[in-house]
């Protein structure tokens, strides 16, 4: 039986006019999407992904417009619709959206229960009570606990994971026919995205909706989808079922996104990253728009764009190396059996047992509390944290969202007060109260690289201003032209242009804008950085340029990272050690290789469980743990923070101890 279609797609072009300049967003996309299915959308950003979905809901920005093609859904042509009030019949009612920012997408002064019961009142006939009871049920469906208590609360009371929910909770109270999912678990944890993917399918279900994800994290795109569509420069590439992507994926571009996976990656070598930049589509695209960063490009990619080639009936390729005529060019090895190198278990013979005692500790935390608030209201954001960060290292930090990651390096920059405990830099203390050389020391020493490259940026200062301003506020610089040649050198040595120093940030790439956070912190000539989260938004490939690069700077400067981050793949990669931190306390610290050989706490085996695996069919067979803290009885046997071996400390009582070490030496 062949597949319904239920929306189709015709050569489809669509162009955004821009200060007199046309720019071709979308340039012949042609595809079908069949009903009950899960199609992934995939690509760098720019490529086209939302823009196209949003032209299904009639969500295009006002200066974009349709100049070719057809989008053919239920006997309409969507493309041919003019006014609000139609596409009010079809937006939300019939094609539902999930958008990317949860925070973004909620208005913070209204209650949540009254945004889902406005989405079921419009959407369906129901009204009053009876749309509170609806809305209350789907509270519910997203797995919300206690919605009587939740649906009186605003946004800014539930967490990341909560408030995503909630959107869901809103699409899917249209009961609509398409769900786009664009970017759903983003900025999530790897234990709250694995619940959020779950959720999703289970709703798809239950209520039998076809579902469009767009996203640029393939292992997501493993765990969920039934075909995947290779998206760049406005036009899709490459279609085909999800394992034949991952399997056999035949288009230079697609072999470069697989490569360019974290969980791909050797320590202390390169990660394979695209070379270039995408192509400028406010000018005319000739040939194949990859053909400038595919090395394996012919002279014919150059000159004219290739046709669409069948791989077979499900598998498409956009693509010259698919002409019989063409040279042969044989699948990367990296991207060969993937499975097998991303569950690789390390070698035990190769895992080495660091001597703490010849190692230089560079900052030292003893016995660290955050707490926020005072009284009954005060609450402890850190509990009893104990770890030394050694000379030239990158320790780790990894765990949930609210666990206590970002308050700990922040804590240790004195931006946030050490309620008690001590933390110590260079061998002098700098916690509570110092002297002003001190403070001053600990500035220019230590510096931070935040998550957000735009919140963080000083949207009104130009380049050259936001990367001095250490330099100025503390005067080291000779003349205005040593302060703009340091500024130009800082520039380079992130990869940037020195011509870039005149621009505003909103003028670069969300890459390009981390990229300068780096270099602001490195013109300080600082020996140690906390980098929080500073890749968790970026594509892949932008990933693979932003971990190289802070590899490449340790190398060069000697630099000494304190990493926090929630993906364990990213972490695996960049690190020395690793610290796994659950509701304010670590629970497991050990060598990176030897944690992922040894996981001891359920906690850490938890989470790695969670982490997304890039083959369709290992993803969905795999276990999925969840950790349970009502699982340790501390109740007579207090736990305790130890070394059951040298370099890796445990939390927990002494049964738990003893049952860790056997898992150790049996």
């Amino acid at each position: 039986m062949e597949n319904e279609t239920l929306l189709s797609v015709k050569d489809l072009r669509l162009q955004f006019h821009l200060r007199g300049r046309s720019l071709n967003a979308l340039r012949g996309i042609t595809f079908d999407l069949y009903k009950g299915e899960t199609l992934a959308i995939v690509g760098e950003s720019g490529s086209g992904k939302s823009v196209l979905t949003k032209c299904f809901i009639g969500m295009t920005d006002k200066n974009g417009s349709i100049t070719d093609g057809s989008i053919s859904y239920d006997g309409m042509d969507l493309t041919k619709i003019r006014s609000e009030r139609e596409w009010r019949k079809i937006r939300g009612k019939r094609i539902s959206m999930v958008m990317q920012d949860p925070m973004t997408a909620l208005n913070p002064l209204k209650t949540i229960g009254f945004q889902i019961q406005e989405a079921v009142e419009l959407n369906q006939d129901l009204h009053g009570a009876k749309a509170r009871e609806e809305a209350l049920r789907m509270l519910e469906l997203v797995g919300i606990s206690d919605p009587e208590r939740r649906y009186k609360q605003f946004p800014h009371e539930f967490s990341g994971g909560m408030r995503q929910r909630v959107v869901i909770a809103i699409a899917v109270a249209c009961h609509p026919e398409i769900l786009i999912c664009d970017e759903p678990t983003t900025a999530l944890d790897v234990t709250i995205q694995a619940q959020i993917l779950e959720l999703i399918r289970q709703l798809q279900q239950k209520l039998g909706m076809t579902i469009i994800y767009i996203t640029h994290d393939l292992g997501v795109v493993a765990n969920v989808a039934d075909r995947v569509a290779v998206m760049y420069a406005g036009q899709i590439i490459e279609i085909g079922t999800a394992g034949e992507i991952f399997h056999e994926a035949q288009h230079p571009y697609a072999w470069a996104l697989l490569q360019a996976l974290p969980q791909l990656g050797v320590k202390g070598k390169p990660l394979p990253s695209i070379d270039g930049t995408p192509p400028n589509l406010f000018q005319e695209v000739k040939g194949d728009a990859f053909a400038p960063r595919n090395r394996h490009a012919m002279r014919i990619d150059f000159e004219q764009e290739p046709p669409f080639f069948d791989v077979s009936p499900t598998h498409r390729v956009k693509s010259w190396n698919m002409d019989p005529r063409a040279r042969k060019i044989e699948r990367p090895k990296q991207i060969e059996n993937i499975a097998e190198k991303v569950n690789r278990k390390p070698d035990p013979s190769e895992v080495v047992k660091p001597d703490d005692s010849r190692r230089e500790a560079l900052i030292q935390v003893k016995n660290m509390q955050v707490a926020f608030g005072r009284g009954k209201k005060k609450f402890v954001a850190v509990h009893d944290v104990n770890f030394d960060i050694y000379k030239g290292e990158t320790f780790s930090i990894v765990g949930e969202s609210g666990s206590g990651k970002t308050t700990i390096g922040r804590a240790i920059l004195r931006i946030n007060p050490v309620t008690e405990g001590e933390v110590w830099y260079k061998g002098q203390k700098i916690s509570g109260k110092i002297s002003k050389e001190q403070d001053e020391q600990v500035i220019r020493g230590c510096q931070m690289v935040f998550q957000d490259p735009m919140a963080s940026l000083n949207e009104r200062a130009k380049v050259d201003y936001i990367v001095s301003e250490g330099l100025q506020n503390f005067h080291l610089y000779k003349d205005k032209e040593d302060l703009e040649r340091k500024v130009q050198d800082a520039l380079v040595e992130v990869g940037l242009l020195p011509e870039f120093a005149s621009r505003f940030p909103h003028e670069f790439s969300g890459g390009q804008r981390q990229r300068i956070g780096i270099a602001r912190a490195l013109i300080m000539e600082p020996d140690f950085i906390v980098a929080d989260e500073p890749i968790s938004a970026l594509d892949v490939s932008i990933r693979a340029q932003i971990l190289n690069l802070m590899n490449d700077i340790q190398k060069k400067r000697g630099v000494t990272y304190l990493f926090i981050a929630h993906d364990l793949s990213v972490v695996r990669f960049i690190s020395d050690r690793i610290a796994v931190i659950y509701k304010g306390r670590i629970l497991e610290l050990a060598g990176a290789e030897e944690l992922f050989l040894h996981p001891l706490h359920p906690y850490t085996q938890a989470l790695m469980s969670a982490v997304p695996i890039p083959d369709p069919e290992l993803e969905r067979e795999k276990e999925l743990l969840v950790y349970d803290p009502n699982m340790h009885d501390y109740r007579t046997d207090q736990p305790i923070w130890t070394e059951i071996c040298p370099g890796h400390f445990v939390y927990g009582n002494e049964r738990e101890l003893d049952g860790y070490r056997r898992q150790l030496y049996i």
